[in-house]
């Protein structure tokens, strides 16, 4: 068959932008400077966008026995997701609903099959539906109690590849719906592409979460923003053949790829090393695949190479405080190398957690260092610096975002699902 067949059409079109915002007078700034400095328009967010979307939640491999749990905030919304006695993934509002204290933190594994606060020990069933089965003194202090209308408030949880993710409605719209267009924007891209980027696959090589010091729509932008790519990164990326990538929308999601230059055999900037030699393609991925992502609004993004399947997550923390965390995946290899754990006194402000068995730049031992940002090599690092700055540039009275370029629709695009998400009232 002909590439114009067995291609996706984001590499058989000549134009970056697909659809409707390649029209110029839609790429421009959207929203105000008070989107990204207030704490007023985070609340908000909290409020209409994060408590109403689906959550990217963790791993499957994370929650692998019955008990494994994980705890999920999102906005207005703190949720659990477990395994339960039967090996089903289910989610539950983290309340009690006595005195509505948090039930778990963190992750963790709970033994048995229930489910106890420590507050006052309102004891609730893993194996039926988080039915209450257990109170204290229940008949010298709550006689009348009827325990049948106090279990746990339920979540909704689904899967996607090896994904979790988390509603708390209930009676939410199904991943599947939600994820609309996304699982059709995976490629293939290349000609020699046999197989699409299967996550379940592969091993997890990377874990790192950075401190970055800009609101989390500023990171959000730095990521899905086409025009700073061979600017900022002209040296980290310098593989990259910029004049042929296509970005295409999938409301309220967003899609891209990048190949890399003809001369080149891979993208150097995501080849990870072992024993001083590059991490292997990923099978029936060729090394002339450059780059692709997908953005699951509103703070997920997915990324691939040809070595590596990875995801972006970032966590909106306080109004100019983001948490980025990157979980990195590739080819399982004989003799992998052991999993390091950073030691969190060891390292520097940007990186809060980091812990993997390859890709010496992120080497938990090395990530320490006195090189500026911009000449550090580091893609992460040069995008901080970026984000950092328009986050301290804001407070200027001078400031203003001028023209966009249509290398930058993406993020016009992204801050219009924001403004569709928030009430017209404020």
């Amino acid at each position: 068959m002909s590439r114009q067949h067995t291609l996706h059409k984001m590499v058989s079109s000549q134009r970056f932008t697909l659809g409707k915002w390649g029209e110029p007078e839609r790429v421009r700034q959207l929203l105000p400077v008070e989107a990204y400095t207030t704490a007023s328009w985070l609340e908000r967010e909290n409020r209409s966008l994060f408590s109403r979307n689906w959550a990217f939640a963790g791993m499957t491999e994370d929650l692998k026995r019955p008990g494994d749990y994980l705890c999920v905030d999102g906005g207005d919304s703190a949720i659990v997701v477990i395994r339960d006695p039967s090996g089903r993934l289910q989610a539950f509002h983290n309340v009690c609903r006595h005195r509505g204290a948090r039930l778990l933190e963190g992750t963790g594994h709970i033994e048995g099959n229930v489910l106890t606060c420590f507050y006052h020990k309102w004891t609730y069933s893993l194996a039926d539906n988080f039915k209450l089965i257990g109170v204290p003194h229940e008949q010298a202090v709550f006689s009348e109690l009827d325990k049948s209308c106090h279990a746990l408030h339920p979540a909704k949880v689904a899967t996607w590849m090896n994904l979790v993710f988390v509603h708390p409605d209930p009676n939410a719209r199904d991943l599947d719906d939600w994820l609309t267009e996304i699982p059709d924007l995976l490629g293939p891209f290349e000609p020699e592409q046999t197989r699409l980027h299967d996550p379940e696959q592969l091993v997890e090589t990377l874990d790192i979460v950075y401190r970055v010091k800009a609101n989390w729509k500023i990171v959000t932008e730095n990521f899905i923003d086409g025009y700073h790519l061979p600017l900022l990164h002209a040296q980290t990326l310098a593989d990259g053949d910029f004049s042929r990538q296509c970005w295409l929308d999938a409301a309220p999601h967003q899609a891209m790829y990048r190949p890399i230059k003809p001369d080149s055999s891979r993208e150097e900037a995501y080849i990870g090393y072992y024993d001083d030699q590059p991490w292997p393609p990923i099978e029936g991925v060729p090394e002339s695949y450059g780059a692709s992502y997908q953005w699951l609004f509103p703070n997920i993004g997915l990324f691939q190479t040809a070595t590596s399947w990875s995801t972006f997550h970032v966590l909106p923390v306080e109004p100019a405080l983001s948490l980025v965390q990157i979980r990195i995946r590739a080819v399982p290899i004989a003799d992998m190398p052991p999993v390091r754990i950073a030691d969190p006194e060891e390292l520097p402000d940007h990186v809060v957690s980091a812990k993997g068995c390859c890709l010496p730049q992120y080497d938990p031992s090395s990530l320490r260092s006195d090189v500026h940002p911009l000449k550090s090599g580091d893609v992460q690092l040069e995008d901080t610096y970026a984000c950092e700055s328009i986050q301290r540039a804001m407070r200027s009275r001078q400031f203003q975002v001028g023209t966009l370029s249509n290398w930058e629709a993406p993020v016009a695009f992204f801050q219009q699902q924001i403004l569709d998400c928030m009430p017209s009232d404020g």
